[in-house]
């Protein structure tokens, strides 16, 4: 995890009083920073551990921390409230910085991460990941050319970090600047990242460029990264469809179906914007086999959620184009 170093660095340092609960922070920070299989079972220690020390600046990051990784949207507004206690209790606290910004960054609030990641460089000149993810807080905010600019900065200091490669592609992607995106992207993903946005982002990118079979490789071996990754399976089944693997793309969309009863998403928007993908491909993939009454429903269940979205308004013109002619079910 991104960081972990740096805070763990920062944090250290305590008095031979104090290792007791150390000790108790040093096992759940190696939890947190490896899998957080016992996210559960951390929150509860670190609530204890703040019973005990409220003033404790590191038991606040790793709670923000475990907070964010459970990941419900009340959860999310609680990773707020820690890692902002946390740098009341102690503001050089760097990495902190960091882990908030990636949470506004998140919650879709830009410039708020702008504003923790600039503080954060008065204090830690120049370092690479916090100008890698500045750059894509200024994407965020439309403003490409600066977020390139930021980022090779970055990449001047670690031309490896695969992150800021991603978010420079992301940057050359709205400069219009495809082919060198696609470069970027196909560099990250060489490069065994760990992490499934350069798969989704360059098999979205091959897809968009009709190159499907490279589309499906890259996608495939984003699946080896998180098999259970929605957006990976509902680009699958799109590129299935283009190529006419129908059954194909109905197994991969049947991965990638929301949950029913399911816990509430870490950010609605992100889950809105999957479920509306999802939709999106049920109906194409529904259209494309002629069962048009479903892809109707389909379509319409898009415009719920997204009254302008264009391609549900085309898929739905279609859908009563070809019932006139008789062109479906």
């Amino acid at each position: 995890m991104i960081g972990a170093c740096i805070l763990s660095g920062v944090l250290l340092g305590q008095s031979p009083a104090q290792s007791a609960p150390q000790e108790r922070l040093a096992r759940v920070r190696a939890d947190l920073f490896a899998r957080a299989e016992h996210v559960d079972e951390d929150v509860r220690e670190l609530k204890e551990i703040l019973a005990f020390d409220p003033r404790s600046a590191e038991a606040h990051a790793l709670l923000g921390i475990a907070y964010r990784t459970q990941g419900t949207q009340e959860l999310i507004g609680e990773s707020v409230a820690e890692f902002r206690q946390a740098l009341d209790i102690d503001p050089r606290l760097v990495a902190v910085r960091m882990y908030l910004a990636r949470v506004y960054l998140d919650l879709g609030r830009p410039l708020r991460a702008r504003e923790e990641l600039e503080t954060a460089l008065t204090q830690a000149p120049g370092n690479p990941q916090f100008l890698a993810v500045l750059g894509e807080s200024e994407r965020q905010l439309k403003n490409p050319r600066r977020a390139v600019e930021v980022i090779r900065q970055a990449l001047q200091a670690d031309e490896s970090l695969a992150q800021a490669r991603y978010y420079l592609a992301l940057a050359l992607f709205d400069l219009g600047q495809r082919a060198d995106a696609v470069r970027e992207l196909e560099r990250v993903v060489s490069s065994d990242p760990g992490v499934v946005d350069p798969y989704i982002a360059l098999g979205t990118a091959y897809l968009d460029a009709g190159r499907v079979n490279d589309a499906l490789q890259a996608l495939g071996q984003g699946t080896r990264v998180d098999p259970s990754s929605p957006e990976l399976h509902i680009l699958l089944a799109r590129g299935y469809r283009s190529g006419g693997l129908l059954q194909k793309a109905e197994a991969e969309l049947a991965l990638a179906a929301p949950k029913a009863g399911g816990t509430q998403a870490a950010y609605d928007f992100q889950r809105q914007r999957i479920d509306l993908d999802f939709y999106l491909e049920r109906g194409g993939l529904d259209l494309q086999r002629g069962r048009l009454t479903a892809a109707a429903a389909a379509f319409r269940h898009v415009l719920e959620m997204d009254p302008n979205n264009d391609a549900a308004t085309r898929g739905l013109a279609e859908v009563g184009r070809r019932k006139k002619t008789g062109g479906g079910k």
